[in-house]
């Protein structure tokens, strides 16, 4: 499945103006953003594509209904209007609801661009042991198999979140450990699959399904994993 941000990005690009020659007093007014699709319980003339952590990849869906509770707090609305198919980029936040219908805003090509930008993650500091501190091996002994090498066990006071380039929320949970003063690493779990079988390997240890991990952010705070960005959540885990 192509990527739905690169398929969103090719089209702003496409419909992208090249720079104008006139000078700058003399240039148009930018064009106003469009009115978003109205995103109801009955679905109607759009897609939902929310990101599946655990696949790797968007997912698509007719009614909100279909989105799991994890992933409904960005869910991008792909527009059957072709009117509406222009240099912009529709979110929906299907746990806001105001009568009938669920909050959408717009996003435009330059905030894209922008967000994408900020959004790189940190390089993850090197971890390799010092070679001294390396026990030497076992000698093999007569009909037995050589012992193996011990695994790197994973350290569960790492502060890690997996996030996407274009999810706000991972930006949010970022800027909430930086306030507190908290390390983490960063891992795009949507462009490094190493990124994303160390999230499930984590999950896994501590026995949260891979039905669980639905949306990003996906944190996991000293051996605890957290879904989606929950400021109380963090707090417990980091033990205050």
């Amino acid at each position: 499945m192509k990527r739905v941000l690169t398929v969103l990005l090719l089209a702003v690009t496409a419909h992208g103006c090249g720079k104008s020659s006139e000078p700058q007093e003399e240039q148009a007014a930018p064009v106003a953003l469009p009115k978003p699709p109205t995103v109801s319980d009955s679905g109607g003339p759009y897609v939902l594509r929310y990101f599946s952590a655990a696949a790797g990849e968007f997912v698509a869906a007719k009614t909100p209904a279909e989105v799991p509770e994890g992933a409904r707090g960005q869910v991008l609305v792909a527009p059957e209007d072709p009117n509406l198919q222009g240099p912009w980029l529709f979110v929906a936040d299907l746990t806001k609801k105001a009568g009938n219908a669920y909050e959408v805003r717009v996003i435009d090509r330059a905030e894209i661009e922008k967000q994408l930008a900020a959004a790189k993650p940190a390089p993850e500091p090197a971890a390799a042991a010092p070679e001294a501190a390396q026990e030497p091996a076992a000698p093999a002994v007569a009909g037995q198999p050589a012992p193996q090498p011990a695994a790197v066990a994973a350290r569960d006071n790492d502060v890690i979140i997996y996030r996407t380039s274009w999810c706000g929320y991972c930006k949010k949970a970022a800027e909430y450990l930086r306030a507190k003063g908290v390390k983490f690493v960063e891992k795009d779990i949507e462009k490094d699959p190493k990124a994303r079988q160390d999230m499930l390997a984590r999950a896994q240890k501590a026995g949260v399904p891979q039905s669980s991990l639905q949306g990003v952010p996906i944190l996991a705070v000293r051996g605890k994993i957290i879904t989606g960005f929950d400021r109380n959540a963090i707090d417990r885990a980091l033990g205050g």
